[in-house]
């Protein structure tokens, strides 16, 4: 603890009398911050501007998918409606579809309808079987008041207050506006209903029509799934289905019809602003589990919802590969700048590290207190970077992203990746100093005055050549990267494409060897220019060239 305390005093004095060259360290930290955090920002904004216009734009079939089945309706005297197989079959479909897409939807609708009936009572009603009007007992949540406005009448029970659906009397039914124009029919008559499948004369249900209504707005996405189930012809028949309540439907159909086929049809409408980037994954896995584990019978799912995320996570695979070059290209020069404004630092204070050798400092002690001067540098960063990387972001955002009207505000949040690779670049901008510090800390007072007397020898790597080394290496890598011919790999598993990351360090490479070059040619140009100008140019820029050419760092 004391020599941890010994090295704060040190760091911490050193930081306010060379606070010019701190300032500069301390901007290239928030910078490594920054930069690294704003690399997972950007990418997540990104991600969320896609995946917003992608939902924006697609068609109502594409974002929103239903589920079907079709099964015989029980009579009510003998089954229960706790029992039956409707209510069996809306608890499955809520359990393993309702309950786990919850949270991305904004509303969801059940459809019911029976199988089709003639129409008999009136003239216009009791034509030949191919043309003659027909329709089913229909019932579907959220229509009234909702989403219908009454023309006439009322809705079916509306009045009745929960009070039991009257069986001796007419089943009470409310048609569409365009059903009562090709049935010409109006509120308080009343028609006899019996199955299309046979003409002659079944058992038969008297209805009354109740009232009539409209749609508020038929281009709502609402019904994007139900429009035929609405007044229409199909090959000049009349279609026109009576809607009433859930127990109507079930109580009417079942005793008069038990065992007959109805339909039941399970809409669910994505909520397209409020899904993320994040979910797109747990959304595709449910998917999966609903279209292979449903357990109903007789039932088939319609989702366009799969194929339109994999699209979009295709386009997002495209658009990560620019993104990561930079990144890695950012990082590369993170590095190459901290080694070069670390470097000039300590070589600034090589007589202070010197007289700290000879006072009996150890290079580990040396290189504690740098550490120690690299946290205090980095705490600080680490609050201004990421702050620093959301307003880069959001700029960068506004300049190429644009958020429709419809879909909101694209939202900006630093993650915990984020933060993470910017404590990252805290930790590599506290790491470069650490080994600077301990490399240049191997001079004693001794060694420092011999080498002041000196020119100033060549880097270890010019020595020995192994520049040279490395930049063979990296023409054999970077061919290797030229010959694949892309950075994207198919996986042997999924068989989907993946970002090869490892062939994304051919930028980084290219920088190093391009740093490589200049480390070896910039001393030997320097050099030439300074001889060059040596009968003609002034003394001080001669002189200064030479200097440039013997220690490229210091100048």
């Amino acid at each position: 603890m004391s020599l941890l305390r010994l090295a704060y005093v040190i760091a911490l004095r050193r930081i306010i009398s060379y606070w010019r060259l701190e300032m500069v360290l301390f901007m290239g930290t928030v910078l490594a911050v920054a930069l690294m955090s704003s690399g997972v920002v950007f990418t997540d904004l990104m991600e969320e501007a896609a995946l917003r216009r992608v939902l924006v734009q697609a068609t109502p079939e594409q974002a929103n998918f239903s589920v079907r089945t079709y099964n015989g309706l029980d009579d009510p005297s003998l089954v229960t409606k706790q029992a039956s197989i409707y209510k069996k079959g809306t608890d499955v479909v809520d359990q393993y579809v309702g309950v786990p897409f919850q949270p991305y939807l904004q509303d969801q609708t059940l459809l019911l309808q029976t199988i089709s009936f003639f129409f008999k009572g009136h003239p216009q009603l009791e034509l030949n079987d191919n043309v003659r009007p027909r329709g089913m007992l229909s019932y579907m949540s959220g229509l009234f008041p909702e989403r219908v406005d009454l023309v006439e009448g009322r809705w079916p029970y509306s009045s009745a207050n929960g009070a039991p659906i009257p069986l001796d009397q007419p089943l009470e039914v409310a048609i569409d506006t365009t059903g009562a124009e090709l049935i010409h029919l109006g509120t308080g008559d009343e028609l006899e209903i019996f199955p299309a499948t046979i003409s002659t004369s079944q058992t038969s249900t008297r209805v009354k029509i109740v009232g009539i209504f409209q749609r508020m707005d038929p281009d709502d996405e609402f019904w994007y799934g139900v429009r035929r189930s609405f007044g229409h012809t199909e090959d000049q028949v009349a279609i026109v289905p009576l809607f009433t309540t859930e127990d109507a439907v079930l109580e009417y159909a079942g005793r008069n019809y038990p065992g007959s086929y109805a339909e039941v049809q399970w809409f669910f409408f994505l909520n397209r602003s409020e899904i993320r980037a994040r979910d797109v994954e747990h959304i595709q896995d449910t998917i999966q589990q609903v279209k292979k584990n449903l357990p109903l019978e007789n039932t088939s799912t319609t989702i366009g919802l799969d194929d339109l995320l994999k699209g979009y996570q295709e386009q997002i695979l495209l658009a990560r590969i620019p993104l990561y070059l930079m990144i890695s290209l950012t990082t590369g020069i993170l590095i190459y700048y901290l080694a070069l404004v670390s470097g000039l630092v300590i070589k600034s204070r090589s007589t202070e590290t010197s007289l700290l050798k000879s006072r009996g400092i150890t290079t580990p002690q040396i290189g504690l207190v740098a550490f120690v001067e690299g946290l205090l540098l980095a705490v600080p960063a680490l609050i201004l970077g990421p702050l620093l990387a959301l307003a880069i972001s959001t700029a960068l955002g506004r300049v190429f992203m644009e958020a429709s009207a419809d879909s909101g505000p694209i939202p900006v949040s630093m993650s915990f990746q984020a933060f993470l690779l910017g404590t990252g670049g805290a930790v590599l901008a506290v790491a470069v100093l650490t080994i600077s510090s301990l490399i240049a800390s191997r001079k004693g007072l001794v060694e420092f005055r011999q080498s002041g007397a000196r020119p100033p020898q060549a880097p270890f790597i010019h020595r020995s050549y192994l520049d040279i080394l490395a930049l063979v290496l990296i023409g054999l890598i970077w061919w290797q990267i030229q010959s694949r011919g892309s950075f994207l790999v198919r996986s042997l598993g999924t068989g989907e494409l993946e970002v090869d990351i490892s062939l994304l360090m051919g930028p980084v490479l290219g920088l190093l060897a391009l740093g490589l070059l200049v480390m070896r040619f910039f001393p030997l140009v320097m050099a030439l220019a300074a001889r060059t100008l040596e009968p003609l140019g002034p003394v001080w820029l001669v002189q200064g060239l030479r200097r440039v050419s013997r220690d490229p760092i210091m100048a």
